[in-house]
């Protein structure tokens, strides 16, 4: 998998600590939604760190912190905020689960039958086609990695061929969100991601030109600034690895500021 540059050692030369964010808590139990129960409302195109469906999200883990839904519904909610590289840990941590637990990457089947019913072919909600899109991704890593075998005609298929299908479908959901609204940046950060892991080596080029596109879109960008750093670092350019980072961290900030919030405020969880 490809890692963030804040997930690597590269921050402790920069001697810098990643904030998450301050969640409000709700007013009750019964206010946060169970696992597999649909969210109301629906995810803005950004989402601060203390919305709705993030401190839903964190709370639902801290309640099953061993449930690889909780966890892909955290890595949404947190998918189009400044903290890009704690959705790519959630995501992990999901798929992690999942090959452990009873249901397995069923849930994965599962969610993308949800999301398919509810997506309108005609005027898709943007919101349903980034769920769809993470589910098709890691639907289609756990069967190149062996962890599902598909069967046609009850006779198995080769992982090599069936992954292909998945990927591509995860592919075309954040393309078709890019031809929905070419200002989208969020989705040419996630199709980039997608793409360099797919094959890090033939489609490194391709994910490092979407990012500087989501850049040229917005500076105010951080996981653009992120995944830009991981790119430079897998190329040996550790001084360009730590420029990046560095526009990451200060990206962040004036983010968070733009917002009304004060990045000293809040609290870091290592």
């Amino acid at each position: 998998m490809l890692k963030t540059i804040l997930s690597g050692g590269l921050l402790f030369a920069l001697g810098m600590a990643l904030p998450p964010v301050v969640y409000a808590e709700p007013l009750n139990d019964a206010a946060v939604p169970r696992v597999g129960s649909p969210l109301s409302g629906g995810v803005t195109r950004e989402v601060l760190g203390m919305g709705e469906e993030i401190t839903q999200g964190e709370h639902r883990v801290k309640a099953s912190p061993n449930d690889a839904e909780a966890h892909f519904l955290l890595a949404l909610a947190y998918s189009r905020t400044p903290y890009l590289e704690r959705a790519l840990e959630e995501l992990d941590l999901s798929r992690r689960i999942a090959r452990k637990s009873p249901e397995g990457f069923a849930l994965f089947d599962r969610k993308i039958a949800e999301y398919e019913k509810r997506i309108d072919a005609q005027s898709p909600d943007p919101v349903l086609m980034y769920r769809l899109g993470f589910a098709y991704y890691v639907r289609g890593y756990a069967v190149e990695k062996g962890y599902i075998v598909e069967k046609n005609d009850n006779k198995a298929v080769s992982n090599a061929v069936v992954p292909n299908q998945f990927y591509d479908k995860a592919e075309e959901a954040f393309r078709h969100l890019i031809r929905l609204d070419p200002d989208d940046f969020w989705a040419r950060n996630y199709l980039g991601y997608l793409l360099a892991e797919r094959n890090p080596q033939a489609n490194h080029q391709a994910a490092v030109q979407l990012w500087r596109e989501s850049l040229a879109i917005s500076e105010d960008n951080p996981g653009a600034y992120m995944l830009l750093g991981q790119a430079a670092m897998q190329e040996g350019d550790l001084r360009q690895a730590v420029l990046y980072t560095s526009k990451a961290l200060h990206s962040r900030n004036q983010w968070l500021k733009a917002r009304g919030i004060n990045p000293e405020g809040i609290k870091i969880r290592l």
